[in-house]
């Protein structure tokens, strides 16, 4: 038996397999939500603001504690800047030492457990970082405070709308505004 389905119902069909909670999907490198923690999210926040564009999220920055923003050997230098994440200051030290061999260009360093971007020193051989200002994560609300806020732009919404705001047949009614029939 042949499946006559259209090409648009068997691509929602597929959609929905792949979001069923059971179904395995690989994290994507360019994503910036899903699983990361509020201290993730700040840090792709900061290499924002630090490559002034979108940058591509390596999956090694879920549980890291420091990242590292930089560029491919060789890319343009126009091109999406790569965040990975490494386990700790001596795991930072050692792929800035990659990096460096490797000719990747080195946007900057971010101790993600403290939200402080580290600035690499080195002094005789021996790679330190001075930590700069600690930034502050966005305040998370309460399910409590979401409801109150949400309540309070519906209010808003419902005062400034027209009267006829929303209606296509111009408030005539569920027959469409047609002449008496």
């Amino acid at each position: 038996m042949a499946n006559d389905e259209p090409a648009y119902l068997k691509a929602i069909r597929q959609q929905q397999q792949r979001q069923r909670p059971g179904a395995s999907t690989a994290p994507q490198p360019g994503t910036t939500r899903g699983d990361l923690s509020p201290a993730e999210r700040e840090t792709v926040r900061w290499a924002r603001e630090v490559a002034g564009r979108e940058v591509a999220v390596q999956p090694s920055l879920r549980g890291a504690k420091c990242a590292i923003l930089y560029l491919r050997r060789g890319a343009d230098p126009k091109s999406t800047p790569l965040l990975a994440g490494v386990e700790s200051r001596d795991a930072l030290v050692s792929r800035l030492q990659l990096a460096s061999m490797d000719q990747e260009t080195v946007l900057g360093c971010f101790e993600v457990s403290s939200l402080r971007p580290l600035t690499p020193e080195t002094t005789e051989g021996k790679t330190t970082f001075a930590a700069g200002p600690a930034r502050t994560l966005p305040k998370q609300l309460t399910p409590e405070q979401m409801i109150r806020r949400a309540a309070a732009e519906a209010e808003r919404l419902a005062r400034t709308r027209k009267p006829d705001e929303g209606k296509r047949d111009g408030g005539r009614g569920p027959g469409g505004g047609g002449r008496g029939r």
